[in-house]
């Protein structure tokens, strides 16, 4: 089961799966789950248990959010379901929405931006997860997960990096 859980929308399903192979790399051994991962979420599978299933154990829940993404049922639903099982739940900002632009009650929580913040919410999950970690290789600003990861971020959304 699940160590950290993203929750996004299936347009944004690239930057998701970026993220998750960098979160991959770094936390070794966690378990990254992506709520609309056709790989982790199979033909005949009741999406919606799977869901559950994955999200029950999660310590960590990333929410990416975008303009379009705010305005999800989905991705608010994965979001209130974390924060009424007492979750740590992490907004991540991604193209066109910045931190100060937050709706409530996400504008409530500590929130991060891709790229920029990438260092600190690698940071803030090792807290919650229990795991320090500290500048190691793979972790700065030259590892290539994070470079695909801007590079995915500029194709949805060209003039936000």
């Amino acid at each position: 089961m699940a160590d950290i859980f993203i929750s996004y929308v299936h347009e944004e399903a690239a930057i998701a799966e970026a993220l998750q192979t960098y979160l991959r790399d770094v936390y070794a051994g966690q378990k990254v789950f992506l709520s609309s991962d056709q790989w982790q979420i199979f033909a005949g599978d009741i999406w919606f248990d799977r869901i559950r299933a994955e999200l029950g154990p999660a310590k960590v829940v990333i929410l990416l959010l975008s303009k379009r993404s705010v305005a999800r049922p989905w991705v608010n639903f994965e979001a209130g379901a974390a924060w009424l099982s007492d979750k740590k739940i992490i907004p991540v900002c991604i193209g066109d929405l910045d931190k100060g632009d937050l709706p409530k009650p996400y504008s409530s929580i500590q929130a991060v931006s891709l790229p920029e913040d990438h260092y600190y919410l690698l940071t803030s999950i090792g807290h919650h997860l229990g795991t320090v970690i500290s500048p190691l290789p793979g972790t700065t600003d030259d590892h290539p997960w994070l470079a695909i990861l801007r590079a995915r971020i500029n194709e949805l959304f060209p003039a936000s990096v």
